[in-house]
């Protein structure tokens, strides 16, 4: 023991050395393949609708372990002993406990049909998109629903709904990122929206792998969107060409690597962890990042530690990529990252004998890194076990800068000593180095639920300053199962300021739901406001006199008045007017524009802006809020067309026979049949029977899914969605 304390002294004066500069090429360069482009996500059919239609689907998502690993040993010698941890956090933080901005229910297991749910969402300017098992929500960030629950599989025309999906908002572009596996040819499934409102069209992309990519976990960076994923063998780690993804380019290059000197985790899941840019502040030359834990406990591994490989990646040359030979090794304090066996649960639960998973072992979701004037950081969370199978969570912040290898500038673990197990975190940075940390708390005594804490830049190194505070508490447990998680996922919103995170918990015995929650740490700003989200207008008939109603939101610690609140209508400043009322520090206020808006042209998408002009405000990114709504007034020969009976009726054997009933002659009528990514798969005339319209579809060579048939005369048009059941 006191030899291995002396190695670990030595390995960590020596983490401060250089990154070796030799390199190793990719082991694999090929090309994604463009599914196509989907018809807007706010036009497809919740799951409810498939269900009507005879459409079911309810699994468990199986976990991948490579089977080799099973009879492998750990250490038992290995520090620290007896869950000893060195830099564990056993009192709660003193300072005033934080409270959520917005709170509200993501998902639930009616929705998502699975176990587990794999939860994931970002926030982007306007909207909260979120994903689990196997379905997609888009809210506004109030936490009204905009659309959903769809499913995955239909969403992203893929024909299958396999799971682990991941989202991201990419700040850089302005565009969201929702992804899928597909598990018949081991493929990940990607769609890329093609502007900035989520529930509008995205370009979907398919890449096959030689294995099945099970864990996976994608970051955004400026030249690329990184992955890495649980594979028994082969390169795990992924870099795609993102600007062609972005552009809608027919085939985007991927390129991968293997991870030099790594040792996987003989007794959980492999999950290394890629670089993910928070905000929009980086060095063009910065490769990306990969991170992974190694624990001394493993066989071939003497100390604990991290090892870091940078990716350079050249998509013009795909052959010229490399990523380090010999990666960076930053040694910790010792940790232990094992629990319980693979597969039997780790969490203790009331009312049943069923533990769930903590998933141990892994690098949590995200690695959050952000550029700073002086550094950069980069923010890393695990599970440790404390000892009688509690688990805690070590976070690490690492810090480079322009002449310096990345360091661990601080570390702690968080458990207080209590009784209760923390585990499943997730972690983020904000522009003023503030550190978030959110996690699920359960134990034998406490139902799995979802609490937060964090830190302010300056405070005490390795200590979580804020007391523990509550998302939301759990109400049962599962006893069906030991699936749990697989992950949680917090992100930043673009203003810098506002944390966002989603986790699982139970509302019930058996019965899993989902929470989305937003926070800040007191900026330490005096004067800082924005525009929070609109009230009205809504989507809708619409008029040429609709009232304003914005929410007002004061992010800073001075009292806030008389600042002036500025209107655009697609991009024309409408009116400036001026809030006389006073807002307290980290409070809210509504202010309704006397200046009404004419947003009266009929099927036409309005863009609405509201935004601060606070004299002296010191973080202008949260000024704005923007509000895309449309005004579904037809036109008289619009409402005529519309107005007509558009019935679908199966009858055997995929045919459906098609009528169309009106008062007036429209004359000839074309029908088209589109999938959901916007392929054509039939078209034809339909018959004119005087005021019927009538035609047969033959789907038989159409896959079980949802289709859209569009009616038109060449001047007006009419649609409806059905469902191709059997």
């Amino acid at each position: 023991m006191k030899s291995k304390i002396i190695l670990f002294a030595i390995f960590l004066i020596a983490s401060h050395s250089v990154f070796s500069q030799n390199t190793e090429g990719p082991t694999v360069v090929s090309q994604g393949e463009f599914l196509g482009k989907t018809i807007p996500l706010r036009n497809m059919p919740n799951i409810y609708e498939m269900q009507d239609a005879g459409y079911t689907s309810f699994k468990e998502i199986k976990q991948r372990f490579d089977p080799t690993q099973e009879d492998l040993v750990l250490d038992p010698s290995a520090l620290p002993l007896n869950g000893n941890d060195p830099v564990r956090q056993t009192e709660q933080g003193t300072r005033d406990a934080l409270t959520t901005l917005q709170n509200f229910e993501g998902a639930t297991v009616s929705e998502g049909q699975a176990v587990p749910p794999d939860p994931s969402g970002a926030a982007g300017p306007n909207h909260y998109v979120h994903a689990v098992n196997l379905v997609v929500k888009i809210f506004d960030k109030t936490g009204n629903l905009l659309t959903g629950p769809t499913s995955l599989g239909t969403f992203l025309g893929s024909g299958n709904n396999n799971g682990d999906p991941i989202i991201m908002y990419d700040q850089l572009a302005d565009r969201y990122f929702v992804s899928q596996f597909r598990t018949a040819d081991d493929a990940l499934i990607i769609g890329i929206s093609d502007s900035p409102d989520p529930t509008g069209s995205y370009n979907v992309y398919s890449f096959a792998l030689d294995a099945f990519p099970d864990y996976p976990h994608y970051s955004i960076w400026p030249n690329a969107y990184f992955m890495t994923a649980n594979k028994f063998n082969g390169n795990t780690t992924y870099a795609l060409d993102r600007v062609a993804m972005i552009n809608g380019d027919a085939n985007p290059t991927i390129v991968g690597f293997n991870l030099p000197s790594v040792v996987r985790n003989p007794a959980a899941v492999f999950s290394p962890e890629p670089a993910n840019l928070l905000g929009t502040d980086y060095d063009a030359a910065t490769p990306g990042y990969i991170v992974y834990l190694q624990d001394d406990q493993w066989p071939g591994v003497s100390f604990d530690h991290l090892k870091v490989w940078e990716v350079d990646v050249d998509f013009d040359t795909p052959n010229n990529s490399t990523i380090s030979a010999n990666p960076l090794e930053l040694p910790t304090a010792p940790f232990d990252s094992f629990l319980r066996s693979f597969g039997t649960g780790d969490i203790e639960q009331p009312g049943t004998t069923q533990r769930i998973d903590a998933i141990s072992g892994v690098i949590s979701y995200a690695a959050n890194y952000r550029k700073f004037a002086t550094h950069n950081s980069w923010i890393i969370t695990m599970n440790t076990d404390l000892g009688d199978l509690t688990p805690g969570i070590r976070w690490i912040e690492l810090r480079n800068d322009a002449t310096n290898d990345w360091s661990i500038y601080q570390e702690g673990t968080y458990a207080p000593d209590d009784g209760e197990g923390r585990f499943m975190s997730s972690s983020a940075i904000d522009i003023n180095g503030n550190i978030a940390l959110a996690y699920n708390l359960g134990s034998e005594n406490t139902s799995a639920s979802i609490k937060f804490t964090g830190r302010f830049d300056g405070d005490e190194l390795g200590v979580m300053t804020f007391p523990e505070s509550t998302i939301w508490d759990g109400a049962g447990w599962q006893s069906s199962s030991n699936r749990f998680g697989d992950y949680a996922h917090m992100t930043m919103d673009p203003d810098g300021l506002t944390f966002w995170h989603t986790s699982e918990y139970f509302r019930t015995v058996n019965s899993w739901a989902t929470r989305i929650a937003s926070f800040t740490l007191n900026s330490g700003l005096s004067d800082d406001v924005g525009v929070a989200s609109f009230v009205t207008p809504e989507t809708g008939d619409l008029s040429n006199t609709e009232t304003v109603t914005v929410n007002v939101y004061n992010f800073g610690n001075d009292p806030q008045s008389n600042f002036n609140i500025v209107l655009t209508v697609d991009g024309t400043e409408i009116v400036t007017e001026t809030f006389t009322d006073t807002i307290d520090p980290l409070s809210g206020a509504t202010f309704t524009f006397s200046q009404t808006i004419d947003l009266s042209t009929p099927q036409h998408n309005y863009e609405i802006e509201a935004k601060t002009n606070l004299s002296g405000d010191e973080n202008t990114l949260n000024d704005p809020f923007t509000l895309f709504i449309d005004n579904t007034n037809l036109s008289i020969n619009d409402v005529a067309f519309n107005s007509g009976d558009f019935i679908i009726t199966p009858s055997e054997n995929k045919q459906y026979d098609l009528l169309f009933t009106t008062t007036q002659d429209f004359g000839d009528i074309e029908y088209y049949v589109y999938n959901t990514l916007g392929q054509k798969i039939l078209v034809g005339s339909l018959e004119n029977k005087g005021n019927e319209y009538v035609t047969s579809l033959n789907m038989s060579n159409s896959n079980i899914g949802v289709y859209f048939v569009v009616l038109s005369n060449g001047e007006f048009q009419a649609t409806k969605r059905f469902i191709v059941n059997k």
